[in-house]
């Protein structure tokens, strides 16, 4: 069990507190048990026997014959001795028994008391705590109050602030460098691509000429693949600004639309079954997700009898979408190597693509606080879940 802060706190005041208590009690204790010895009893009354005395004008020998110190021999001398000694010894029980149960009482109210300074002492830090929490999730503009004394906790509060400024200003930073890495390589690539077209459409292009002009058109088109896949990585840590209503039942039927070219020609039967799962995203990361998917289910799938299954539903407060297919064999050890990024798996080395369709795809379904998870198939291939929270219809004004 891990105890907090605030119960390592509260432990420590308690502690203080039952300390000084105990010296308090044990010292009441011993100061009262000296001041009713019969020796101390015996020299008070002889004390005030005294002051009584010269009140009414009557003044005591010099030498005063000294009282006996031992036991009385008479039994009403030791009755009365056993009297007082009787009645000193229910004083001081009854002193201790109201003592600890005055003790008790007070520890009880020392540790609620201590509870609640704890949580006081600690709350500043429970408001950065909560503040770091929602950044993932939340954007990075959000600043801590400063309004307050500049103790420790106000310094506190100022550094978390600049952390947050500074963390601001890079992810801008790198977001505009996504746009102009994007906006000046695709215009070379263009241009390579252009090249590589008018060769290969010329009326006699040399055999040479007809392979390097493929080569360069092939290799134009992964880089622009591949540009495309990490411009949408870097633009899945803005999507809290566009947060829009997404049916994925109608990005999935697009997406199955525009990959049945593809699908037929490689001899790939699709099987589409979808139901409404709206829900709140960026409907550009959302179709790429879903494209990737089935990209992924296509690409690989096994030589003869490959089919592909996306399904779409709504279930518990959640959207789904499952894609499977009858690919290779997977153990489920390597599964969760193929959500790294630039990995695609031992078996997978013989395919063309640059091992970030299923990054992508867990990226995206984590910003939009979604789950994803993978299995393979009873006879091979693999199925691909993703779990969003689905959309709640605002009621009507």
């Amino acid at each position: 069990m891990r105890l907090t802060i605030r119960t390592k706190l509260t432990a420590l005041f308690a502690l203080l507190f039952v300390v000084l208590a105990g010296v308090l009690v044990t010292t009441a204790y011993l100061f009262v048990a000296s001041a009713t010895t019969p020796e101390a009893q015996q020299a008070d009354r002889q004390r005030l026997l005294e002051e009584a005395l010269a009140d009414q004008g009557v003044t005591l020998p010099d030498a005063p014959t000294p009282m006996p110190s031992g036991r009385p021999d008479d039994a009403v001398g030791q009755a009365l001795a056993d009297i007082a000694a009787q009645v000193r010894q229910n004083v001081l029980d009854d002193l201790l028994q109201r003592s600890l149960l005055a003790f008790g009482l007070s520890a009880l109210v020392a540790v609620a008391l201590a509870w609640w300074l704890a949580g006081r002492v600690l709350r500043p830090v429970d408001e950065i705590s909560q503040a770091a929490s929602t950044l993932s999730e939340r954007t990075l503009d959000r600043r801590l109050s400063e309004e307050g004394p500049d103790d420790e906790f106000g310094r506190l509060r100022r550094a978390f602030n600049g952390m947050l400024a500074r963390l601001e200003s890079a992810f801008d930073a790198r977001q505009r460098f996504a746009a102009d890495a994007s906006h000046e390589l695709r215009t070379p690539l263009a241009v390579l691509r252009a090249s590589a077209d008018n060769v290969l459409t010329s009326p006699r292009p040399s055999r040479q000429a007809r392979e390097l002009a493929e080569e360069v058109e092939q290799q134009v088109g992964r880089a622009d693949s591949l540009m495309t896949s990490l411009l949408t990585l870097a633009r899945a840590d803005d999507v809290i600004h566009t947060r829009e209503p997404v049916d994925l039942a109608d990005v999935a039927a697009e997406v199955v639309s525009a990959a049945s070219p593809r699908a037929t020609a490689a001899g790939v039967e699709i099987d589409l079954d979808i139901a409404d799962a709206p829900v709140l995203g960026d409907p550009v990361l959302v179709e790429r997700m879903l494209a990737n998917l089935v990209d992924n289910a296509l690409r690989y799938n096994r030589a003869s009898e490959a089919w592909v299954r996306c399904r779409v539903w709504s279930e518990a407060g959640r959207a789904l979408v499952e894609v499977s297919n009858a690919g290779p064999a997977l153990a489920a050890a390597d599964i969760p190597a193929l959500f790294e990024r630039f990995s695609r798996g031992d078996q997978r080395s013989e395919v063309a693509g640059h091992g970030l369709g299923l990054p992508i795809v867990a990226r995206v379904a984590r910003v939009h606080e979604g789950v994803v998870d993978a299995w393979p198939g009873e006879e091979g291939g693999l199925s691909v879940r993703v779990s969003l929270p689905a959309r709640r219809d605002e009621p009507a004004v």
